[in-house]
């Protein structure tokens, strides 16, 4: 039975994209952006490596009607509620606090891994990334690396077309435009 990735292999207009954000940020300083992704497509993980039990990332994505969604992880609140085993919505897989009176020492923490379960996040542009060590932490300033693993769509018309195609080996390739623009969209008649 095919799954719901399955078809990518037929396809055209799609590729696998790693986009990795990693910056040193100071303990109460305001969240700093640093990744915004302007493609469409799936996430099909997320992932947080930091040498802070606290350092944060914070990931705001949007659907197709352009509603944002956002979710933020931190290995410590990762341990206080037992996620240390995998599960697809999130887990801490290295939790290293030698000192328990110091937040400092290595974990790495996976937001989400959906996409390897089956069922990855779609979404649409734009998708922020923003590292934020609050004040909870022992420590001056971390260093947090993000990491976001997806399956961009590069060509939409081609993507479509190829997905008609597929599915359908006499369909038209005509596009209504409101398909290859981002956000709500008014369907039209092609007269077919």
């Amino acid at each position: 039975m095919l799954g719901m990735f399955n078809l990518l292999p037929l396809l055209k207009g799609w590729e696998y994209k790693t986009h990795l954000a990693a910056r040193t940020v100071v303990r109460g300083a305001t969240p700093i952006e640093v990744l915004r992704v302007e493609e469409t497509g799936w996430i099909v993980q997320q992932s947080l490596l930091t040498d802070d039990a606290y350092g944060t990332v914070m990931v705001d994505w949007q659907g197709a009607d352009l509603q944002t969604l956002s979710g933020s992880l931190y290995p410590e609140a990762g341990r206080l509620l037992g996620a240390l085993v995998q599960d697809p919505a999130g887990w801490v897989q290295k939790y290293y606090r030698p000192n328990p009176y110091s937040t400092a020492g290595v974990y790495l923490a996976l937001q989400s891994t959906g996409g390897y379960q089956g069922s990855a996040f779609p979404y649409v542009p734009s998708v922020v990334v923003r590292l934020y060590l609050p004040n909870e932490s022992t420590q001056a300033s971390a260093t947090i690396q993000a990491t976001l693993t997806s399956i961009a769509i590069t060509n939409k018309k081609s993507f479509i077309q190829s997905l008609r195609r597929l599915l359908d080996a006499n369909a038209s390739l005509k596009i209504d435009p409101a398909l290859l623009s981002v956000g709500p969209g008014e369907m039209r008649e092609t007269g077919q």
